[in-house]
C-alpha cells in the first residue's frame, strides 16, 4: 500500500502544522513505514509513505529541509513556477510573515519572497532530500476554460528542468482539480501525477494518485487509526 501525504505550511491554521508536531510526526512515520519518492520500488508487505508539500513556501526551506537532512528523509515539493524568484536577501523573518492567503498576490510575492527561490530549490535538489514536481505555472484551476494549459502543464516543466539539476517527472494538480482532457494532457508529459483524495494507492503507474490531507494535525499518529486505514482502502476500491 502507498499513502501519499499532503502538507502545506509550518505554523498555525488549517493549512499548517506546528514544527514540533511535524518533528514527532515524521519520527513516527520513519519508524513504521518506508519513505519513498515517485518511481521508487514499493516493498512488499509494508506500507510506503510519500511526503508531499505543496506551493514551495519559504518555510519549507527554512524549517522542513533542515529536518529532512537531520532525519535522513526525502520529500516531494510541488512548485508553482510563476512565484519563484531567482534569489532573495530579505531576512527570514520578513519572508515567513507573509500570510498564506496573500502569498500569491501580485505585489506581495515579488517584494516579500514568501516562496523558495531558484537558488534555494537548487540547493535542496542537489542534497538528494528533495524532489521537485510541477505544481503548474500560476497555481490556477486547470479545469477553467480560459486557462492556458500549455503554459501551466508544459511550460512549467520546461522552466523547472532548465533551472534545476533534476528531471521533472511529477505533476501536482492545483486544488486537486482535474477533468479528462487535463488528465490526458498531463499523462503525456508526466509519468506521475497527484490529486487530492483520502485514498490508498498500490502502484506508481496508476495516475492520478490519491493524496491524503495532512495539515492541521492534532497528534502525530492521527492519520493512521484503524478507521482511517479502512477509509483509505475503501476509497481506493
Amino acid at each position: 500500500m502507498l499513502l501519499v501525504l499532503m502538507y502545506h505550511r509550518v505554523g498555525t491554521g488549517k493549512h499548517a502544522n506546528s514544527l514540533e508536531l511535524l518533528r514527532y510526526h515524521f519520527q513516527f512515520l520513519k519508524e513504521r513505514f518506508a519513505i519513498v519518492l515517485p518511481g521508487d520500488p514499493l516493498p512488499k508487505g509494508k506500507t510506503s509513505i510519500c511526503l508531499s508539500f505543496d506551493d514551495a513556501s519559504f518555510d519549507f526551506y527554512h524549517y522542513i529541509f533542515p529536518m529532512l537532512k537531520e532525519m535522513n528523509l526525502r520529500a516531494l515539493l510541488g512548485v508553482p513556477v510563476r512565484y519563484i524568484l531567482e534569489k532573495s536577501d530579505l531576512p527570514a523573518e520578513e519572508r515567513l510573515e507573509v500570510p498564506y492567503t496573500l502569498a500569491m498576490q501580485d505585489g506581495f510575492f515579488e517584494k516579500k519572497a514568501p516562496f523558495c527561490t531558484w537558488q534555494e530549490l537548487s540547493e535542496m535538489v542537489a542534497s538528494g532530500h528533495v524532489e521537485v514536481a510541477s505544481h503548474s505555472y500560476a497555481h490556477c484551476n486547470l479545469t477553467f476554460s480560459f486557462v492556458d494549459l500549455e503554459r501551466e502543464v508544459i511550460r512549467s516543466k520546461e522552466i523547472l528542468q532548465k533551472k534545476l539539476p533534476q528531471a521533472i517527472t511529477s505533476f501536482v494538480y492545483p486544488f486537486g482539480r482535474l477533468n479528462r482532457s487535463v488528465q490526458e494532457l498531463i499523462g503525456r508529459h508526466y509519468p506521475y501525477s497527484f490529486r487530492i483524495g483520502s485514498g490508498a494507492n498500490y502502484r506508481w503507474d496508476k495516475s492520478p494518485l490519491f493524496r491524503i490531507p495532512a495539515d492541521n494535525l492534532s497528534h502525530p499518529a492521527q492519520l493512521f487509526t484503524p478507521f482511517k486505514r479502512l477509509k483509505y482502502f475503501l476509497k481506493s476500491i
